[in-house]
C-alpha cells in the first residue's frame, strides 16, 4: 500500500502542472523556461546536495551499486534496441525517445519515499550513490539521443553541461575533503568563515536542490495538458510501457539475484529496477526537440500502471 500511495502522489504533483497550464497560469514557453532552470541550477544542486552527503569509504565499500545501476540502463537500452528492429517505419525523433525511456526511469525521484520507508537513512544513502550511475548514463548517452549532432565536438559540448560536470566535481570534492583530508591554518575569524560559508553553500545546493521534484512534475503535468490524448493509445505508448514495467525489471531481478550482495543493496537495486518512465526523459525533449506528445503519453501510461505493477512485482522480488 505504500508504495502505491507514493505512486499516487506522484500523479497528484503532475495534476498541479496540468491544472496550471489548463487554467493558463503557465505557458508553453514557461514550461520550456522552467525546463532550461531545471537543467542548468536546480538539478545540478540536487546532484551536489546528494553525492556530498556520502564519504569516500562509503563510495569505496559499495562501488558495486552504481554498476549495476549501469546494468539496469543498459538492460534497458539492449532490449528497445532489440524492439526497435521490429518496428517498421518509426523516425529518428520516436526511436530516440523509445530508448530512452526504456534505458533511463525514474530512478531517484520515485523510489526514493519508498526506500525512506523500507531503509531509512541508510537506504536513502546508497539509493543517492547508485543514482550516480544513471546521472553518468543520463548526460552521456541519453544526451547523445536526443541530441545527434553532425559534430562530435557539439555533441560532447552538449554532454558536458551542468549536471555532468557538477556530478564529476562533487565526487572530486568529496575524495579531496575524506581521503586527502586538507587541514587549513588555525586564522581565527577567517577559518571560522571560511567553514562558514562552506556551511552556507550545502544547505544552498541542498534547498535549492529540493525544488527539482516539484518543478519535474509540474513540467510534466503542463506538458501532458496540452497533449492529444488520442497519442495515449498510439501502440508505440504501450510497447514501451510493457517494456519499461514488465520485461526490463523481470530479466534485470533475475540477474540480480544470481549476485551475491547485502540485503539492503539488492532491496534498493530492485526498487529502482521497477520504476515508470523518467520524467527527465521530457526535460530532455522540450531542451533538444523530441518527440514530447509521445514521451508525455508514456510518462503518463506508465505512471498510471505502476500503481500496480510496483507493487506486484517488489512482492515478488522481495
Amino acid at each position: 500500500m505504500n508504495y502505491v500511495l507514493q505512486v499516487i502522489f506522484i500523479l497528484v504533483l503532475m495534476l498541479i502542472g496540468f491544472i496550471a497550464r489548463k487554467r493558463g497560469m503557465v505557458s508553453a514557453v514557461g514550461t520550456s523556461e522552467m525546463v532550461r532552470i531545471l537543467i542548468a541550477i536546480i538539478y545540478p544542486c540536487l546532484i551536489f546536495s546528494s553525492v556530498t552527503k556520502l564519504n569516500a569509504q562509503e563510495l569505496a565499500a559499495n562501488w558495486i551499486m552504481p554498476v549495476l545501476a549501469l546494468a539496469i540502463a543498459g538492460t534497458g537500452l539492449l532490449l528497445g534496441l532489440l524492439a526497435l528492429k521490429f518496428m517498421k517505419g518509426i523516425n529518428q525523433q520516436r526511436a530516440s525517445a523509445f530508448l530512452f525511456q526504456n534505458t533511463i526511469n525514474n530512478y531517484l525521484f520515485l523510489p526514493l519515499p519508498l526506500v525512506i520507508l523500507a531503509w531509512g537513512e541508510k537506504g536513502v544513502a546508497l539509493l543517492v550513490f547508485a543514482s550516480m550511475g544513471f546521472e553518468l548514463t543520463v548526460w552521456t548517452v541519453g544526451v547523445f539521443l536526443f541530441n545527434r549532432s553532425s559534430k562530435l565536438s557539439e555533441g560532447i559540448r552538449m554532454m558536458f553541461g551542468p549536471p555532468l560536470i557538477t556530478l564529476l566535481l562533487s565526487i572530486g570534492w568529496v575524495c579531496i575533503r575524506d581521503l586527502l583530508n586538507p587541514e587549513l591554518p588555525d586564522l581565527g575569524i577567517v577559518s571560522d568563515l571560511i567553514a562558514r560559508t562552506l556551511e552556507l553553500v550545502y544547505f544552498g545546493a541542498e534547498t535549492v536542490g529540493k525544488a527539482a521534484v516539484a518543478v519535474s512534475m509540474v513540467v510534466s503535468g503542463s506538458r501532458i495538458a496540452a497533449l492529444d490524448t488520442r497519442a495515449a493509445f498510439d501502440w508505440h505508448v504501450w510497447v514501451l510501457s510493457a517494456l519499461r514495467l514488465i520485461a526490463t525489471p523481470i530479466i534485470f531481478i533475475l540477474i540480480l539475484k544470481t549476485i551475491p550482495m547485502e540485503e539492503t543493496a539488492y532491496g534498493i537495486l530492485c526498487v529502482i529496477a521497477t520504476m515508470p518512465a523518467a520524467v527527465t526523459s521530457l526535460i530532455f525533449s522540450e531542451r533538444f526537440g523530441g518527440d514530447s506528445d509521445f514521451i508525455a503519453s508514456t510518462l503518463l501510461v506508465t505512471h498510471l500502471a505502476a500503481v500496480v505493477t510496483i507493487p506486484l512485482l517488489l512482492a515478488w522480488a522481495l
